[in-house]
């Protein structure tokens, strides 16, 4: 018995000496994938998937990361409790790139310093369609705030390590970039056309000019990075 008790002691001292020597420091060729949730979006969705990204480090103190996003959101509601044939459907589709170079200069223990630069791509787009019965339709593309972006940024951020591999973290800094808005068109309408005047659901009824914008300033992600390295 007392053998026994020893050698347990002696195996939960050696898993519990592994620990406290265990790096949490990244290494060369390691890839990590995170996600980044953000908890605080502006329609209280309490948890929202904004992007995968990845990490490939091709050195100990270097790494490069590649991020994408995507998502469609359709909604649609009914105009007249009474009539089925009365609704509008809105669509919110959106798709982001980003590509950058990570420096991590600092590491102790758990927690894990980085600084970097990159580029991105996002682009946004709205549609709304209304049924008005009667085979009648209203069609508005690029509707609200529909946009594409591009951006530079410089950042600085922090992984805190939970568990070996797995890490969360944050990450602020400053960008600079443009924002393109495409003109909004709006099809389905009452066509004036002589002896051919009706409803024509692709009769163009207006567009409008796009513009754009140039953004410079700084930026706080509040996002949670939730990631995991091997």
């Amino acid at each position: 018995m007392k053998k026994l008790l020893t050698a347990a002691v002696m195996a939960i001292a050696a898993v519990f000496g592994a620990n406290a020597q265990e790096s949490y420091a990244p290494e060369q060729g390691d890839f990590s994938v995170e996600i980044q949730i953000n908890p605080f979006s502006n329609n209280f969705n309490t948890f929202k998937l904004d992007a995968l990204q990845g990490r490939y480090f091709f050195s100990s103190k270097d790494a490069l990361r590649f991020g994408i996003g995507f998502g469609i959101d359709s909604k649609k509601e009914n105009q007249n409790t009474n009539d089925d044939d009365l609704w509008t459907k809105t669509t919110n589709s959106n798709f982001s790139i980003n590509l950058g170079y990570e420096k991590h200069f600092f590491n102790y223990k758990r927690v894990d310093l980085y600084a970097g630069a990159g580029l991105g791509f996002k682009l946004n787009r709205i549609k709304e369609t209304q049924n008005l019965g009667d085979d009648r339709k209203t069609v508005t593309a690029n509707a609200g705030d529909s946009y594409n972006e591009f951006v530079a940024k410089a950042f600085t951020g922090i992984d805190f390590y939970v568990y070996k591999g797995l890490y969360v973290g944050a990450e602020f800094g400053i960008k600079i970039g443009a924002k393109h808005f495409p003109g909004q068109k709006v099809k389905g309408g009452w066509h004036n056309g002589g002896w051919q005047s009706g409803w024509d659901n692709n009769y163009e009824v207006s567009k409008s000019p796009s513009t754009s914008s140039f953004v410079l300033g700084t930026y706080a992600e509040p996002s949670l990075h939730l990631g995991w390295r091997f």
